[in-house]
């Protein structure tokens, strides 16, 4: 009979500790954070940063249409012409993006957006008068344009207050060494056109860097949309164009005023597409996937226009993109690291 009790008073306790330890996992599994659950492991993007990846692919793709499109407008039309229509384009592009999502079109922070509406219209002009004009390829403009990300790099730690990585001074080093390579023969020629590449790289990087403080807006501030961003550059953009348009205006051929529309439609999408991806992913994971464009761009100037890059550009190319894309790995692998580090 004792014996009895005993066995049951074990079974019991033994039921009873089964109990609590199911009771406790099932507490944890309450409380624990829902982001923890579903978290992606670590230095694994997730479903916003696939998105934005997937944004800035589109958005390269699109500027290599407008690219190529630019250059075939060109051959009647004036530089202003292609320019003021991307612009204008591009406003009613973010139009019919923002009127049927309810989205509002105007600025929050009018400085940030100023700003960054000015310089990109600066990079906008360099642009187009690099496209329209003959005196450089569209291959060699386009690797000069994409130099861009490497002088955010560089300037980022006076601007952006982001200190750099020790390597970015070597990457630099390379990338310099491929633009001497491609811009090196228009300085014995006619430099120009070169230097004005350059300028557009320098305007859009600083650009760039103002699109990014519009994203990031401090606590209690909501962020400009997208559709805000495009629009009111578009718009500042249109408005200096179409005036320096009626100082070169040449009427173009009707074949070349369909690339115009070509080159303003694709530009616009581009613009918002590029703008969604800065808003879904960091700079950091996009800087790789942005060289892109230049491959596209360079590879579409020896297929559709006929250009033939000597074996020293073709050597300043390859230095230049793939310089851009080891800073944009470390930079991103740094970023990873200091997310790591920051976690308890």
């Amino acid at each position: 009979m004792l014996g009895s009790r005993s066995c049951s008073r074990t079974r019991v306790d033994s039921t009873v500790a089964r109990a609590d330890v199911v009771a406790a996992d099932v507490v944890a599994r309450a409380v624990r954070p829902p982001a923890e659950k579903h978290a992606p492991p670590r230095g694994a993007l997730g479903p916003e940063a696939l998105r934005g990846l997937a944004w800035m692919a589109v958005a390269q793709v699109l500027f290599s249409v407008m690219t190529v499109a630019a250059r075939l407008a060109a051959r009647s039309a004036a530089w202003t012409t292609i320019g003021a229509g991307r612009a204008l384009f591009g406003a009613l592009v973010a139009l019919a993006f923002a009127l049927p999502a309810g989205r509002s079109l105007r600025p929050t922070r009018w400085g940030l957006s100023w700003a960054r509406s000015l310089l990109g219209t600066c990079a906008m002009i360099a642009t187009f008068v690099s496209l329209g004009s003959h005196a450089i390829a569209v291959s060699d403009a386009v690797v000069l344009f994409s130099t861009s990300p490497l002088l955010i790099a560089l300037l980022s730690p006076w601007v952006l207050g982001e200190r750099p990585e020790r390597s970015l001074w070597a990457i630099l080093v390379v990338a310099f060494v491929g633009v001497a390579l491609v811009a090196g023969p228009h300085f014995a020629s006619d430099a120009g056109p070169a230097i004005v590449a350059l300028l557009a790289a320098v305007s859009s990087a600083l650009a760039m860097m103002f699109l990014r403080k519009l994203r990031h807006a401090p606590p209690g501030v909501e962020p400009e949309s997208s559709e805000s961003i495009a629009f009111h550059f578009a718009l500042v953009g249109f408005v200096v164009l179409a005036t320096l348009n009626l100082v070169e205006y040449r009427t173009p051929t009707t074949i070349d005023a369909a690339w115009v529309v070509v080159a303003g439609v694709s530009g616009g999408l581009a613009q918002l597409a590029m703008t969604r991806a800065y808003a879904l992913a960091e700079a950091a994971r996009l800087g790789a996937v942005s060289y892109l464009g230049t491959v596209i761009a360079f590879a579409a100037a020896v297929v559709f226009l006929g250009e033939r890059p000597a074996a020293d550009r073709l050597l300043g190319a390859t230095l230049v993109v793939g310089s851009g894309v080891a800073l944009a790995l470390t930079t991103a692998r740094a970023a990873s690291r200091s997310r790591g580090a920051d976690k308890p």
